[in-house]
Parts: C-alpha cells; structure tokens; sequence
C-alpha cells in the first residue's frame, strides 16, 4: 500500500512539475517530464584559460557538463566572474560547440587583461547553468 501511495505521490509531483522546456539547441520539443537543470562554476583562480590563436585577443575555456548527463545539447547561460577587470572582457556569456556534455566560451579580453596567468590572478571563472532533456 505504501509503495502505490508513494508512487500515486511522484507521479502528481511530477505531473505538476513547473518546467517546461519549449525546445532545447537542436529544436527537440517537449518531453517536459525529463528536463533537467544542472549548474556548475570553473574554479575561481584555477579555471583552465588556454590562449586564443593570437592571444593579444583573447582566451577560452571548455566546461565539461558529463555529470549532468543530458542526452541532447542542453541550453545554456553563462556569466564571466572575477576579482577584477572582468567587466572589461567581452563575450563571457557567449557559448560555443555545446554538445550534451561540453561546451566553450571566448573571451576577447584585449582591453582587459594581457594573458591567461593574468586572468588567473585576477580569478576569473565562469559560472553555467544548463538547462536540457535528461531522457
């Protein structure tokens, strides 16, 4: 009796469930009961900056979002945190290549910092939110 009540329970939970995901980064629609939202942040004065083809210009970094396991490119936001300067850069919010378990984000820092020790010193990190179908 109690594994029917407890199952009758999750099942009008997650009827009820307030997240609806219209489509996700390949245009797949619906499926709301197996969205899932997962965050994470790079570590602040430990995030991996790797040089741009001329890094006069800029930097980037990969995310890796294995843990989240979505089974589709989810959507993402992200935002570009520091000690300093950050607000300089551009282009902290823009992501690339997302796949369901990774994604990049350039930065154009040419006003903002010289090199990818300096973002280091300066803690810059990104902090990500995923939003996407799990099943």
């Amino acid at each position: 009796m109690l594994r029917v009540v407890s199952t009758v329970l999750l099942g009008i939970a997650l009827v009820s469930a307030d997240v609806v995901l219209v489509n996700d980064n390949d245009g797949t629609e619906g499926r709301s009961i197996c969205v899932r939202t997962c965050s994470g942040t790079t570590v602040m004065g430990d995030t991996n900056w790797v040089d741009f083809k001329d890094p006069s210009m800029g930097m980037y970094t990969n995310i890796n979002m294995t843990e989240c396991e979505f089974v589709a490119p989810p959507n993402v936001v992200t935002t570009l945190n520091g000690k300093s300067h950050h607000w300089m850069a551009k282009g902290g919010s823009a992501t690339y290549s997302v796949t369901p378990t990774s994604f990049r984000v350039y930065v154009y820092t040419k006003d903002a910092t010289r090199n990818t020790q300096q973002a280091k010193d300066l803690k810059w990190s990104i902090t990500w939110m995923a939003i996407g179908y799990a099943c």
